[in-house]
């Protein structure tokens, strides 16, 4: 098969749900760790074929997991309702991320430990890092981190109407307008949000196409709502100010997912935060073209230096 799953396990939930997550180490001892939290939709291969080889020739250890709702983990509906990305509230998420990390990233870490992160899983990561501050953790870098979704008045708006969508007509777990089943909409290259890259484009869905039971859909109006409310957490004044070790911030100039003149102001309030705009980039930095991914390869490579010279 030309997209197999790597290896993996799962780690058992206490309500039965289960986390899917994989561990790839490097040819000698490890230098490091870096925990990855993936992009909703995003799953374990996507990260490694993005991360996997390069970081792990640096000496890393690399943790993938992958939050409830998509890849193989536990899904949230089931049956024909099964594909829709849906969640009540993002605390499932952290407190899934807190147990993971106690019983496995903990007991056998190779420090420093970094963070990585993704759109919602950047997101996910700088909620635990503003609430937990984990004495463990040395450093972050992030890519596209959602803490806001497209245009401030379209931001608004979105909560409100997912507001009166859940709460008041009971369409918690209908798709939110524009969503749908992965399809051949998803497939099309022309005018997509995330890369200009066509070779990269279609990763996610040549896996889908292989490997079913990983396809995730669109969102519905309970995961928006959430995370809407999730995005106001983070913006409370002195919230992410809580995050006192280095932060890297990764953004496109051209990403109108989560756009950096909507993001930026808050990635701002991190005490040691360094945003880089990589220019002529979407939201998927990672899977761009070469030109603006080796500028964000460039950028991830100097902080990753700077963090173990000062361990």
């Amino acid at each position: 098969m030309p997209f197999p799953l790597l290896p993996h396990a799962f780690f058992d939930l206490g309500d039965g749900g289960k986390l899917r997550y994989a561990r790839f180490e490097p040819a000698s001892a490890p230098c490091g760790t870096i925990l990855i939290v993936p992009g909703r939709r995003e799953f374990i291969e996507k990260k490694y074929a993005e991360l996997g080889d390069r970081l792990r020739g640096r000496g890393y250890r690399l943790i993938i997991v992958e939050p409830r709702g998509q890849g193989l983990s536990s899904r949230f509906l089931s049956g024909a309702q099964r594909q829709r990305d849906h969640i009540g509230d993002f605390k499932m998420h952290l407190d899934d991320l807190r147990a993971f990390f106690a019983a496995v990233v903990l007991p056998d870490l190779a420090a420093p430990l970094i963070f990585h992160g993704h759109s919602m899983g950047a997101h996910l990561i700088l909620r635990w890092l503003a609430e937990d501050r984990p004495a463990q953790a040395k450093a972050a870098f992030l890519t596209a981190p959602m803490l806001a979704l497209s245009s401030l008045p379209a931001h608004a708006l979105a909560h409100g109407v997912s507001w009166l969508s859940v709460h008041v007509l009971g369409h918690a777990t209908e798709y939110a307008p524009m969503q749908h089943d992965f399809d051949a909409r998803d497939c099309t290259f022309e005018d997509n949000v995330l890369t200009q890259d066509p070779e990269r484009f279609p990763i996610i869905e040549n896996y889908f196409k292989a490997h079913p039971d990983l396809t995730v859909g669109g969102v519905t109006w309970g995961w928006l709502l959430a995370s809407m409310y999730s995005m106001h957490i983070a913006h409370r004044h002195g919230y992410l100010a809580n995050i006192d070790i280095p932060v890297l911030a990764l953004v496109g100039d051209r990403d109108k997912v989560t756009p950096v003149k909507e993001t930026g102001p808050y990635l701002n309030e991190i005490p040691r935060v360094r945003t880089h705009i990589i220019a002529n980039a979407r939201h998927d930095l990672m899977n761009e073209a070469d030109a603006a991914r080796n500028e964000v390869w460039t950028q991830v490579e100097e902080f990753l230096s700077s963090v173990l010279t000062a361990r």
